[in-house]
């Protein structure tokens, strides 16, 4: 193989510069160009790895896809493993303030000063899959799987949660041999690359499943056209499945404003544990993790009763369904992203309308979408809150522009504030509007994509965000992004 000369690396890479590095790569979360499935090829994380030593093999692997709540599902997997006393390596994607969150022990992001480090050491690697794997450079999602493979690692993890991050089939991370893999709920989302049905999505997300390992198949909503492509793709791999609708009945004994009280029948034990996160779906995604979880215990892991219901007790999961404030007004931010996922959230909002009393007024609806998102399906089921709109463009660089928002809530018949039609500069600046025209007892909502989640979420708690340096990379060698 070529040999790679590294040399004009600097002698200690500050983190900005070191991110600059590591982004230099191509980054189809945030490039406004659509991939299509041609783009990824799992070869280069095989050649990758095998060049590392294969670090994604020296850790006992789960796996979970999905369209909704496969990231929800990750942590509270992640929260049991670690009450249970093991070392849990956590990969999900995206991040909201940092792309530290992508790579855990525990819930514990990795340290700036370890993720230089990685880069570091990764990169030589990186250039040489490029130059001589016959498939381009890795992509961005492609570099961080592998990063976070090398640190759970390096850190001796015990077992490591991963989730998928486009699709299942051709995703970076089905490279793995996973002990079990789980499939969450299945809808509509990201159609131009993974299909236009329930089916053909199924199908791709299904391309996890691995002969003779166990498959824990989430409840799928309002149609059996996705259990039914698992169940088929399950069969013909000889991996038992196990339907959590069936065999992990879920009842929510009481839903309160921050969390609700949940009973989960299972084939081990019956659990009772207060979850702190809202919504009907969230219940079924803690079924869908404790089938997961007792799937290990069959493999021989200790997880006790306690250790499983603790986990789920204690769960962080910020920017779905969470409350950022309380009252004056009342503050709700939920990163839903296609029709189902806000269809859920409306289901949710309306049962917070009915219990609460202080949330009886309007509802302000903070939106922003994505360009590839389908912004009209996710407004018609805002139709349902009889909303004020005030439409936003996060800094996401695919982020829709509000005029783009504005003419198709026109179109379906959502009320936009007078005053918001001319757009605002950012997030903080919609929000500081949202809230002089709030009266009392009125609801904020702020949706439409993870980023408007994440970006209220930094104005409320003054986090400061983390800005991309791709102008920093002149201090590094030869990565022009123009040549990815």
């Amino acid at each position: 193989m070529t040999e790679i000369n590294t040399r004009s690396l600097p002698d200690k890479l500050t983190y900005e510069s070191a991110l600059a590095l590591s982004m230099s790569l191509a980054d189809f979360e945030r490039n406004v160009n659509q991939p299509t499935h041609s783009t990824f090829h799992l070869e280069r994380m095989r050649l990758l790895t095998k060049l590392l030593g294969n670090p994604q093999s020296s850790v006992p692997s789960i796996h979970i896809a999905g369209t909704k709540g496969k990231g929800s599902t990750c942590a509270m997997v992640s929260s049991a493993l670690s009450k249970a006393g093991l070392k849990v390596g956590l990969t999900t994607s995206p991040h909201l303030h940092s792309v530290t969150e992508r790579i855990r022990i525990g819930f514990e992001p990795i340290s700036k000063d370890l993720f230089t480090n990685l880069v570091r050491y990764l990169w030589p690697f990186v250039r040489r899959v490029e130059v001589d794997g016959g498939y381009g450079a890795p992509t961005w999602f492609e570099f961080m799987i592998v990063a976070a493979f090398q640190h759970f690692q390096d850190e001796k993890a015990d077992i490591q949660v991963v989730e998928t991050g486009l699709g299942g089939r051709l995703d970076a991370t089905n490279i793995l041999s996973p002990i079990v893999t789980s499939i969450t709920s299945i809808s509509i989302d990201h159609a131009t690359i993974l299909g236009h049905n329930v089916r053909d999505i199924a199908k791709e997300k299904a391309g996890i499943i691995k002969e003779t390992v166990p498959v824990i198949v989430a409840p799928q909503q309002r149609s059996s056209d996705a259990f039914n492509v698992i169940s088929e793709v399950a069969q013909a791999h000889n991996a038992p499945l196990v339907d959590v609708s069936q065999s992990h009945p879920v009842e929510i004994v009481q839903a309160g404003l921050f969390g609700q009280s949940i009973c989960v029948t299972g084939n081990l034990s019956t659990y009772k544990f207060d979850l702190p996160l809202l919504g009907k779906y969230q219940a079924d995604n803690a079924a869908t993790a404790i089938a997961v979880l007792e799937s290990l215990v069959k493999e021989g892991y200790v997880i006790n009763k306690g250790a499983i219901e603790e986990g789920l007790s204690c769960v962080e999961w910020p920017a779905r369904l969470e409350i950022v404030n309380e009252r004056d007004p009342f503050i709700v931010v939920d990163g839903a992203h296609n029709p189902y996922s806000a269809r859920c959230l409306v289901d949710a909002i309306d049962l917070i309308k009915k219990s609460q009393i202080e949330s009886q007024g309007e509802i302000i609806l903070v939106f922003g979408a994505l360009k590839n998102h389908d912004c009209s399906g996710m407004l018609r089921e805002y139709l349902r809150l009889d909303p004020i709109l005030i439409p936003v463009s996060s800094r996401h660089p695919k982020a829709a522009s509000h005029i783009d928002i504005v003419n198709c809530a026109d179109k379906i018949g959502i009320l936009v504030d007078d005053g918001s039609r001319t757009g605002f500069e950012n997030l903080a600046h919609a929000m500081e509007y949202a809230l002089s025209r709030t009266r009392a007892n009125d609801m904020v909502l702020g949706t439409g994509s993870l980023s408007v989640a994440a970006e209220i979420i930094e104005w409320k708690r003054k986090i400061a965000p983390e800005l991309y340096p791709g102008l920093l990379l002149d201090t590094v060698e030869g990565n022009d992004p123009n040549n990815r």
